[in-house]
């Protein structure tokens, strides 16, 4: 709606005066209130400011991911449960060499796995504090929240078994400031951000590699035609996936004769399907030597991707020693034992790659008529 301009007396010299006078007048009486409230103020103490919540310390993890996220902050050893799934005897899920003792002996929330509800009942009577939560749908959450009563931190790197480096770091930054980690937290982003730069910088100027990765597992192990398009490692490992010509990012099988027909010159073996893979090719050895990486000796064995989410650190290592293998002049200075050491040190607070070695899980250059490998240098 328009408005009409207020008028404005004109100044003269007798309206002057007595305006002056006026205001004079209002400005006293304004700074004797403005002295009063000012005195007041002296007298009453300042109302407090609301305290910061204090870091949760009975936790539960629950989902595809979440414990690995505890275990990368160093808390889950606040755990008050634990699901049956992550009770299973060490196998391709890194984080789970680094728990901490006496995990097994924690009262059970439910069987867990993909897709799975804890046992609602049993999370009550824990009385957890905050409950990390991972690859859960809005159905399976609002149960948590509403039948459970719990504080609950949704956590999310990606869709189940696809790495997103943002969504990582959100989580982590998030997790830490609710469990009193912020800083531990900030160390593991600036961790990250600085290798996958030290690997840009190694290789983000050669041309890119063509590459094979096999027996990549997604809700269970699987063979050589197993992969991933868009798969983060072999990317930053300066390679050209040859699965990202199948479709967009995301876990696929191939046709065997699409594989022939790529005939890729260097080929990766994913650990978590290295027993499926093994058995493969002692049933159809003519089919893998059909493959020009097999008979050029050129298949490296690389750590598990994938085991109840992504195993991040692992990710890291093996990107580190794929651009070893596909730009050996780029990392000739570089040793893969030691930088994988360093890595799991960082996310894991132990190297644990000599506990994955005795469990059958490690990097080098493959034999698959042995079903061994020698360590990559």
């Amino acid at each position: 709606m328009d408005t009409k301009p207020t008028r404005r007396t004109p100044d003269t010299p007798a309206t002057s005066a007595r305006t002056r006078t006026i205001n004079h007048g209002a400005a006293a009486r304004c700074t004797r209130r403005q002295l009063l409230a000012l005195l007041a103020a002296t007298l009453i103490p300042p109302a407090p400011s609301p305290a910061r919540a204090a870091p949760s310390q009975r936790l539960l993890a629950i989902g595809p991911g979440a414990l690995r996220l505890l275990t990368y902050l160093a808390v889950a050893d606040r755990l008050v449960g634990v699901e049956d799934f992550e009770r299973r005897a060490l196998t391709t899920s890194s984080y789970r060499y680094a728990l901490p003792t006496g995990i097994d002996a924690l009262p059970s929330i439910g069987p867990g796995g993909p897709g799975r509800m804890p046992d609602l009942e049993q999370v009550l009577r824990l009385r957890p504090d905050l409950v990390a939560a991972a690859a859960l749908d809005d159905q399976q959450l609002q149960a948590l929240r509403a039948r459970a009563g719990v504080e609950l931190l949704v956590l999310d790197y990606g869709d189940t078994g696809i790495l997103r480096i943002d969504e990582l770091i959100g989580s982590l930054q998030a997790l830490g400031e609710a469990v009193g980690r912020g800083q531990r937290a900030a160390q593991l982003v600036a961790a990250l951000t600085d290798e996958l730069d030290a690997l840009h910088r190694r290789v983000g100027a050669t041309p890119p590699v063509a590459a094979y990765l096999g027996g990549v597992s997604m809700q269970g192990s699987h063979g050589l035609t197993s992969t991933q398009a868009g798969h983060q490692p072999l990317r930053w490992a300066g390679a050209q996936n040859l699965a990202d010509r199948a479709g967009p990012a995301g876990h696929l099988f191939l046709d065997r004769e699409q594989l022939l027909l790529w005939d890729p010159p260097v080929l990766f073996i994913d650990g978590g399907g290295l027993a499926g893979i093994l058995t493969e090719y002692a049933r159809d050895p003519g089919f893998y030597h059909r493959l020009r990486a097999v008979r050029t000796g050129q298949v490296w064995l690389t750590l598990p991707f994938n085991a109840y989410n992504t195993n991040v650190e692992n990710a890291l290592v093996n990107a580190w020693m794929m651009a070893k293998v596909l730009h050996p002049e780029a990392l000739a200075d570089i040793d893969i034992g030691a930088r994988a050491g360093a890595i799991m040190r960082t996310f894991l607070g132990a190297d644990i790659m000599p506990a994955l070695a005795e469990h059958g899980h490690g990097l080098g250059r493959l034999d698959l008529e042995r079903g061994r490998w020698t360590p990559v240098s």
